[in-house]
């Protein structure tokens, strides 16, 4: 359950304490760091892009073992149930394994969440051909060392401590296009990117006052009203 209470309790310090301004760092991409969080976002320009030639942001030290990253899609889609968005969050080279969330534009908004392994090749863990995600909240993918994968799709988790044998996010690239001269999936808007890496334990999210967080998650209540006892002792 550790990693179910993390997303949603990352999710409600994503919501109270937003990203107030960006660094400008590329004509592609603008970027904020801090300690232990590190956030960029992209314009819808990299759902356009061709899987050949996706956009990429590499980290300059790879996060792990235990990682939170949260995804808001604010992307305006063509209107067509082919719009998509591909996110690949990606271990660092030569490792082959990856993270795939796939976001659907049109009425459908089909997800899915697919993974790449060693010796074993790509499999998708989840598929939702109708209402798969939401921008209710945003979509929330976390790793922990012992607990393994778990993703939400906005509304609730859709996967549950997988198993990865460890994974360490090394990059994150974004597409849309099979093919170079398939049309294009998005108008406007961006999708940011914030992930928070560490030990969330001594975090102070956990500190996020109950009433807010069970608005999303009220999964996290006791363990705030744990944490806090023990630091009063």
């Amino acid at each position: 359950m550790y990693s179910s209470q993390a997303i949603a309790t990352f999710a409600t310090a994503i919501l109270l304490f937003p990203v107030a301004a960006f660094g400008q760092s590329s004509q592609d991409y603008q970027l904020l760091k801090s300690e232990k969080s590190e956030s960029f976002y992209v314009p819808f320009t990299a759902a356009n892009r061709v899987a050949e030639n996706p956009f990429v942001y590499v980290y300059e030290e790879p996060k792990s073992p235990s990682w939170i990253l949260t995804i808001r899609n604010n992307i305006s889609y063509v209107p067509s149930e082919d719009a998509k968005t591909v996110i690949k969050i990606q271990e660092p080279a030569p490792s082959e394994k990856y993270i795939e969330i796939a976001m659907y534009g049109g009425e459908s908004r089909k997800y899915s969440v697919a993974v790449n392994l060693p010796e074993v090749g790509y499999g998708q863990l989840y598929s939702n051909e109708k209402n798969g995600w939401s921008t209710d909240n945003p979509i929330a993918v976390a790793h922990g060392e012992t607990v393994g994968l778990t993703v939400s799709d906005g509304k609730r988790t859709v996967v549950d401590r997988f198993d990865l044998d460890g994974f360490a996010v090394g990059s994150i690239s974004v597409y849309g296009k099979d093919e170079p001269n398939s049309g294009a999936n998005a108008v406007g808007g961006e999708i940011t990117f914030d992930i928070l890496f560490g030990s969330f334990a001594d975090s102070p999210i956990f500190f996020v006052p109950a009433a807010v967080t069970a608005g999303i998650g009220g999964t996290v209540i006791a363990l705030l009203i744990l944490k806090k006892r023990k630091s009063s002792v």
